[in-house]
């Protein structure tokens, strides 16, 4: 049986990766991808690709293929550190070595694949040694020159070099937030259509259209609905195949949270504060799986629209700014702060602003 061998970071993985993998699996009966790499990497929390996440998304990208077998190396277990000296290659192979033969491998050598020039010199090193090396294939990236440092250092320019499973990690996201009647659904609308770019509405006001419910109708199972859906149909658009590297949001678990706040000191809505910590509780394991890099706080100014659902004893300025510091003061307690921009033009300079940020990011 012939056996191929790649192993890469894969931080992410990227078409220089596949390139070598498919070659390898066209060339063997078996193709063996190692994801290597360490605990605490800089990569890993500069992306939230740790080597368990990356693990998983390398085996997700090729479930179902039986000619590709992934395997983890955790080199921190082993020992050794990224500079991999003499000593630490030794080691490295060793335990490669014997982790394939261990999964049933019996054969006398492996043909490993390599992008990198020092890594084809420090396996060429031991070819006809105890690692069964038999033969080392070179695959220069001239044809398709990408790193996964270049990914990281500008994701949108590199955006379809990034391979599927891992593109969510390096989309960039930008909400669009603030209180009722600010304009947040059609800035968002107007800006996913200017540019191309996938959007995620207001769940809860869809929900209470289509069930004919108004703000006081609402219990604590509605909230809960609320704060699920808007964070799965949010998902959806980063993992949809449309995203191309930018998703826009008109709003998130936090503005649930504000109404959520509001309504609790309201008697005339069934809230109390013990919802009130089961919905926030929800909020924070929301928030773990969705990220913003930007985020463009609308203020209270508008003149108050009564579209058959929105609570009207919210109505006032007054009220209005008292949940717009609601949602500054949730903004801070969520660790978002940092991410926000506070944009009080009108219309056409709010949507300026969103499109010159855009613009001036990405390069559009």
């Amino acid at each position: 049986m012939k056996v191929g061998i790649t192993f890469g970071g894969y931080c992410p993985m990227h078409q220089g990766h596949l390139d070598l993998i498919m070659k390898a699996k066209k060339e063997n009966d078996i193709c063996y991808v190692v994801v290597c790499g360490y605990d605490n990497e800089p990569r890993a929390n500069e992306t939230g690709l740790t080597l368990n996440r990356r693990f998983s998304l390398v085996k997700q990208m090729f479930k179902g293929d039986e000619q590709i077998r992934v395997v983890q190396v955790n080199d921190t277990k082993l020992g050794i550190d990224e500079s991999m000296s003499e000593s630490n290659w030794n080691i490295w192979l060793n335990y490669v070595t014997k982790k394939l033969i261990n999964e049933g491998q019996i054969c006398n050598k492996f043909t490993w694949y390599v992008g990198e020039e020092s890594y084809k010199t420090s396996l060429t090193e031991r070819m006809d040694s105890m690692w069964k090396i038999n033969e080392i294939v070179y695959v220069k990236r001239d044809i398709n020159p990408i790193s996964a440092t270049l990914i990281r250092e500008n994701p949108i320019k590199y955006w379809n070099k990034i391979a599927w499973a891992f593109r969510p990690y390096f989309s960039t996201n930008i909400l669009i937030t603030g209180t009722a009647s600010e304009g947040k659904s059609t800035l968002t609308k107007d800006i996913a259509t200017y540019f191309g770019i996938p959007y995620s509405e207001e769940y809860g006001r869809t929900y209470m259209e289509f069930y004919g419910k108004s703000d006081t109708d609402l219990t604590i199972n509605d909230f809960q609905e609320f704060l699920i859906e808007q964070r799965r149909d949010t998902k959806s658009k980063i993992e949809s195949p449309g995203n191309n590297g930018i998703v826009i949001s008109d709003t998130d678990n936090l503005v649930t949270l504000m109404y959520a706040q509001a309504y609790v000191e309201d008697n005339n809505i069934d809230l109390t504060k013990e919802d009130y910590k089961t919905l926030e509780a929800l909020a924070w394991n929301i928030k773990r799986g969705i990220q913003w890099d930007k985020i463009f706080l609308l203020p209270p100014k508008n003149k108050f629209v009564d579209d058959g659902c929105r609570y009207m004893e919210q109505s006032s300025m007054e009220e209005r700014t008292k949940n717009y510091n609601k949602l500054v003061n949730l903004l801070k307690q969520f660790g978002w702060w940092d991410k926000v921009e506070i944009i009080n033009g009108d219309y056409l300079e709010n949507f300026e602003t969103v499109k010159n940020y855009i613009n001036g990011k990405f390069n559009y």
